[in-house]
């Protein structure tokens, strides 16, 4: 078994790497892996791998096993304006002493949910708890809000705490913006007023449909793109872009 974090890298920028520092440390601490370098020692690894592909927007994957070696590999990031989402039910997620880490071992399963909601022409998949609640998406977290309130499947669902999901709960509380950590149905983000999924690949995206039904558009300004604004401001100080 192996820890991985990926890190979008754009701008010369590892963006939200506090985020991903802290839980590739907590998950050292948990399974008693070495881990070889401070926070600001792998911005400085991060950003010569980027430099070394040439830069752009890329995606940093950091590998590292139980002795503290380690490896990194870049690929493209394709950011995505919107997504659908299909339910794969073929995957379960369960809560255990491993769930709270980012793990090769959940990499495999959610290449496996991904690949049965590709099936069918889906861009992403959503798995459920084993007593069938809403989970996660194969490489996302999901959220929705409804009047007025963000709503998010809890960890005892299984699903991994992902650094975008963490840096919206923070953000929202800071805006005022009521948070609950429950355990949803389907028909839940059916009725909802806006759904989105959280991803170090684009942050946040919206979901336009899922399992074949169209979801509702959300009224006035959407909730994601406001969080995108706070990132915008926080990471690269874009002018226009407000903080919460």
């Amino acid at each position: 078994m192996e820890l991985i974090e990926t890190v979008r890298v754009e701008r010369g920028r590892a963006v939200l790497l506090p985020y991903h520092y802290d839980r590739l440390r907590r998950g050292a601490l948990g399974l008693e892996f070495k881990l070889p370098f401070s926070e600001g020692e792998l911005e400085e690894l991060l950003i010569w791998k980027w430099e070394e592909e040439g830069g752009g927007e890329l995606l940093i994957r950091l590998t590292l096993k139980e002795d503290g070696s380690f490896e990194l590999s870049a690929r493209e990031c394709r950011k995505r304006e919107r997504v659908r989402l299909k339910s794969a039910y073929g995957v379960k997620r369960c809560f255990s002493a491993v769930s709270p880490y980012k793990t090769s071992i959940s990499a495999q399963t959610s290449a496996l949910a991904l690949k049965e909601a590709q099936k069918s022409r889906y861009d992403e998949a959503l798995t459920y708890s084993t007593e069938g609640f809403v989970s996660e998406c194969a490489y996302a977290n999901v959220f929705f809000v409804k009047e007025g309130v963000l709503f998010t499947p809890s960890l005892e669902t299984g699903c991994l705490e992902g650094t975008r999901r963490r840096f919206v709960i923070e953000t929202a509380k800071e805006m005022g913006v009521p948070v609950i950590e429950g355990l949803f149905t389907v028909k839940e983000l059916l009725t909802a007023d806006e759904v989105f999924i959280t991803s170090a690949r684009e942050d946040v995206c919206p979901v336009v449909e899922f399992d074949g039904f169209k979801l509702k558009k959300p009224a006035g300004k959407p909730f994601y793109r406001r969080i995108r604004e706070v990132i915008e401001w926080r990471e690269f100080r874009i002018k226009g872009a407000p903080s919460p």
